[in-house]
C-alpha cells in the first residue's frame, strides 16, 4: 500500500482542493467512503463532498441532481485542482446530452482536472468529442483511496496529477514478436461504454490513435462481440494499436471448451493487422495508471517490456 509517511505538508495533495461527485452509482459502502475522505484529509488535502449519502435507484441521486453536481464542479474552476468520482456503475449515459460541455472544457482550461474510469469513460468520450479537451482514466475515490489507501503503483501514478509532469507507465509484455515505436492520440477506457457510444455523437473520431481498452464482468465471448462492434464500425482498423488492460470478474463455463480470453485474443491477430498490446496496468482491480485521455502518447515496445509515455502537445 502507499506509504504511510506521506501525510500533511509533506504530501503533493497538501493544500490541493479536489471535489468529489458521484455521476453515477450510488455508495456501495459508506465506510469506505468515509475512510478515503479520512485518507485525503490526512494528506492535507481540502475535499469538497457532498455526495448524497443515501442513494436513489441504483443511482446517487436523481438524473437532475447529478447533473447539476457536475456543472457545479465545472463552475468551481479554477479554485479546484481536481474533480473525482466515487466509484463508477452507470448512470451518465443518461446525461450526457444535458451535459454543457463548453462549460467542462472550460474548467479544464482553467486548470481543474476530471479523473475517473468504468462508466465515468462515456462522459470522457463525450468531451473529447465535442470539445477536445482533456480528461484522466484514473483511480476512483472510494474504490481506491478507502482501507489502507491505493497500492503503490496507483498512489505513484496518481500524484502525478499533482506534478509537473506525467509518469510513464512501464509493463511486462513478454510476447511481443518485434520491437514497436508508435505515436498517436492516447483514448477508449472501458470497453461497454465506449462500445456503447457508436453510431452518436459522443463517440471521438480518432484516426492512427492509440485505443486502450478494459472491462469488467465480460466474458471473452462478449468481449469479442463488442469487439466486432468497433472493428466492423471501421474504428478498430483506424488505429496504431489496442492496447488492453485488466479483464476480470468473469468466469468460463463448461461448454467453452477451450475458448478463453487467449483463445479470443489469437482470432484477434488474425482479423486485424494493428498491434494488440496486452497487460496495461489500467482497470478495476487494484492497479490503476494514470492516462490523459485525447492528448499524445509513444508506445514503445522491447526487451519484454511495454511503455506508455506521454508527449507534449503540438499547441
Amino acid at each position: 500500500m502507499s506509504d504511510a509517511l506521506n501525510h500533511g505538508s509533506n504530501s503533493p495533495l497538501a493544500g490541493r482542493r479536489i471535489e468529489v461527485i458521484a455521476p453515477s452509482g450510488g455508495h456501495l459502502s459508506l465506510a469506505d467512503f468515509d475512510q478515503a475522505r479520512a485518507w485525503f484529509e490526512s494528506r492535507g488535502a481540502q475535499l469538497i463532498c457532498e455526495v448524497p449519502r443515501s442513494g436513489w435507484q441504483r443511482f446517487s441521486a436523481p438524473d437532475e441532481d447529478r447533473l447539476a453536481a457536475i456543472h457545479r464542479a465545472a463552475r468551481r474552476a479554477p479554485a479546484v485542482d481536481a474533480v473525482m468520482i466515487a466509484r463508477g456503475g452507470y448512470g451518465l449515459s443518461r446525461l450526457i446530452d444535458r451535459i454543457d460541455w463548453p462549460l467542462v472544457a472550460e474548467s479544464i482550461t482553467q486548470g481543474t482536472r476530471w479523473v475517473g474510469l468504468s462508466d465515468f469513460t462515456a462522459f470522457q468520450m463525450a468531451l473529447l468529442a465535442k470539445t477536445g479537451a482533456t480528461s484522466y482514466a484514473g483511480p476512483t475515490f472510494a474504490g481506491d483511496f478507502s482501507g489502507e489507501g491505493p497500492a503503490q503503483f496507483t498512489h505513484d501514478q496518481f500524484m502525478s496529477l499533482f506534478g509537473p509532469g506525467s509518469t510513464p507507465v512501464r509493463w511486462r509484455f513478454a510476447s511481443a514478436r518485434r520491437a514497436l515505436d508508435l505515436q498517436g492520440t492516447l483514448w477508449g477506457g472501458n470497453l461497454a461504454m465506449v462500445t456503447s457510444l457508436v453510431g452518436t455523437p459522443w463517440l471521438p473520431s480518432i484516426d492512427n490513435g492509440l485505443l486502450f481498452l478494459e472491462d469488467i464482468g465480460e466474458h471473452p465471448y462478449r468481449v469479442e462481440r463488442m469487439l466486432h462492434q468497433l472493428f466492423h464500425a471501421g474504428i478498430l482498423g483506424r488505429q496504431q494499436a489496442l492496447i488492453l488492460g485488466e479483464f476480470s470478474g468473469w468466469k468460463l463455463a463448461p461448454h467453452d471448451r477451450g475458448y478463453g480470453f487467449e483463445a479470443m485474443l489469437d482470432y484477434w491477430r488474425t482479423r486485424i493487422d494493428i498491434p494488440i498490446v496486452t497487460g496495461l496496468p489500467f482497470g478495476h482491480g487494484e492497479a490503476k495508471a494514470l492516462l490523459a485521455v485525447g492528448e499524445p502518447y509513444r508506445l514503445r515496445i522491447e526487451a519484454g517490456f511495454a511503455l506508455l509515455e506521454r508527449l507534449t502537445r503540438q499547441r
